[in-house]
């Protein structure tokens, strides 16, 4: 008998949590990522309901056993389906990106901040293109870009990628790639960042005067341009590199002198480079050879704490 009232308990609980989804889904304050998650997830009550039949009368509290039970399965494979949803590329969303640049512009910021995206950045043909690109990813994607110009002459790219919603639809979980062109013949200051996706900068041709990258998860990999900045000065910190949670290799044309200040974080990895062009200092400094003679210095902190950091030269 007193088990029959803990039975009789669990069935009230769970009777009450439906009454108060279904009040608060009528009211319209339920997420749509939780309601999907909801409308899947009520073949649960089917196992919850085996389970009272099974331990009923055989396990002391077989009730709330089975009502625990039942929630840590749902979890579960709600957790497996959004993970294994979060790997596939999405075709959904396509923000295209087109943006004609001034001749009088004399220094263009380009800022991107994205999340679950690879990103792909290359030069463009001509100035006169402008910038131009693509985003391509899923409909839980909300894609800003904004453009302004000062009285210095100088403008300023913004692009975002935010989620509209905490918990998505699972039909709409996916990944996203980015695509941006960037005209040759400005100066460009790059800020590029990724939460989760492989960050790549084809950097040749352009008049690079900084660029920042980094991605929390994935690999970076930069090109540098043959080209000696004229905003900032020799020596002067020219941007920084982080890859936390991937590798990060860095392409330094041989005709740049580069000194590049690692941080390995402790990882014991060792960097891989030529011996040839570089030297190794004491610090986790990689410089050119040729950056006692060169008349400018590239100077780059490089970040990976847990992958190999590599520079190579690129003729």
């Amino acid at each position: 008998m007193r088990q029959q009232r803990r039975t009789n308990f669990v069935w009230g609980l769970v009777a009450l949590g439906i009454a108060v989804y279904v009040l608060a889904q009528a009211l319209g304050i339920v997420p749509t990522g939780i309601a999907d998650a909801a409308a899947r997830a009520w073949p649960a009550l089917l196992v919850f309901a085996g389970l009272m039949l099974i331990l009923r009368g055989r396990v002391p509290l077989g009730g709330l056993l089975a009502l625990v039970i039942s929630i840590a399965l749902v979890g579960g494979i709600a957790v497996t389906a959004f993970n294994g949803r979060a790997g596939e590329l999405r075709t959904d969303n396509v923000v295209p990106v087109n943006q004609l640049v001034a001749a009088d512009i004399t220094l263009l910021r380009v800022r991107a901040d994205l999340l679950t995206t690879d990103i792909d950045v290359q030069p463009s043909a001509s100035r006169e293109q402008g910038v131009t690109g693509q985003f391509t990813g899923s409909l839980e994607s909300a894609v800003s870009i904004s453009y302004e110009t000062g009285d210095d002459n100088a403008a300023t790219m913004v692009i975002t990628e935010s989620r509209p919603s905490d918990l998505p639809r699972l039909d709409q979980v996916g990944r996203g790639t980015f695509q941006l062109t960037l005209p040759p013949g400005v100066p460009l200051d790059i800020d590029i960042n990724s939460s989760d996706g492989e960050v790549t900068l084809s950097l040749n041709g352009l008049m690079t005067e900084r660029v920042n990258a980094a991605t929390q998860r994935g690999d970076l990999v930069v090109a540098l341009p043959d080209y000696d900045p004229t905003i900032i000065s020799s020596g002067d910190q020219m941007g920084a590199l982080t890859a936390l949670n991937g590798a990060l290799t860095l392409f330094v044309p041989e005709a740049l002198a580069a000194r590049l200040e690692l941080n390995r974080g402790g990882s014991g990895i060792e960097p891989q480079y030529d011996a040839a062009v570089f030297n190794y200092l004491v610090g986790d400094v990689l410089e050119a050879r040729t950056a006692a003679t060169a008349s400018f210095v590239a100077r780059f902190s490089l970040t990976a704490p847990r992958g190999q950091i590599r520079v190579d030269s690129t003729p």
